[in-house]
């Protein structure tokens, strides 16, 4: 026997169904669990409703709101805090004696200094003012001694794969590295057991044989047939048959 499901279009379809036939409760107001409604009451709620209703506008004052900030306000009072807030700002100066300790926002800058030398023309010193003093906080100068250049990177590779001068050099020194382990013409794969489902995966070492072992059984799209629109439309055609009885 097939099993039936409902696919996520069919469920919407099934919600459209009680969506269009009944009303929300929510939306019944003070209507709601009445079994008779007469006119006034039905007038009365839907006066209520309306007069909840904002009517339509193009600004905030418009419905009734005065202390809103206009898109002018908000960019004035974002460019007042940026203007407020601390931040660094680099200035380069031609030596240490150039540096003004005591002038206005001095704490706020970092001052780059030459080195000077021949070596280091294009490199700078750091200094900031911390409390009143100038210290020194880094620079710019970059140690890569301990780096490898490219050309002894290429060096170096050369010279691992020299004893490897052709193919079959290099496919008999991965040979000689895995005897006795394996060999690549024994690599295999194989499934045993009943089912659908693999519960099991096991790999000999030794003769490069891979097993799959299925042990369960499980469903599949065939075995499932989705209820279609005309079934669940049929549900309400049952029920409003059966209503009217």
């Amino acid at each position: 026997m097939a099993i039936k499901s409902m696919s996520q279009n069919n469920m919407k379809t099934f919600a459209q169904e009680i969506d269009e036939r009944y009303a929300r409760k929510a939306s019944l107001g003070t209507l709601a669990g009445k079994n008779e409604v007469s006119k006034a009451e039905l007038a009365a709620a839907l006066k209520a409703e309306l007069e909840g209703k904002a009517d339509a506008a193009t600004t905030l004052a418009g419905y009734g709101i005065t202390d809103g900030m206009t898109a002018t306000e908000i960019a004035s009072a974002i460019a007042t805090a940026i203007a407020g807030a601390d931040h660094l700002q680099r200035v380069k100066v031609a030596s240490v004696d150039a540096i003004d300790v005591s002038a206005d926002g001095a704490e706020k800058k970092i001052y780059m200094v030459p080195k000077g030398t021949a070596a280091d023309a294009d490199k700078f010193d750091e200094y900031m003012v911390i409390d009143g003093v100038l210290e020194k906080v880094g620079d710019w100068k970059v140690d890569l001694s301990d780096y490898a250049t490219t050309q002894a990177v290429a060096q170096a590779i050369t010279t691992a794969l020299q004893p490897y001068s052709t193919t079959e050099q290099m496919n008999q020194a991965i040979a000689d590295a895995i005897d006795g382990v394996m060999t690549l013409a024994s690599l295999s794969a194989e499934t045993v057991g009943t089912g659908n489902v693999v519960t099991k995966v096991e790999y000999d070492q030794a003769t490069g044989k891979t097993t799959a072992t299925k042990g369960i059984t499980a469903l599949q799209e065939s075995d499932i047939t989705e209820y279609t629109e005309a079934e669940i439309k049929s549900i309400w055609t049952e029920v409003d048959t059966a209503a009217a009885e």
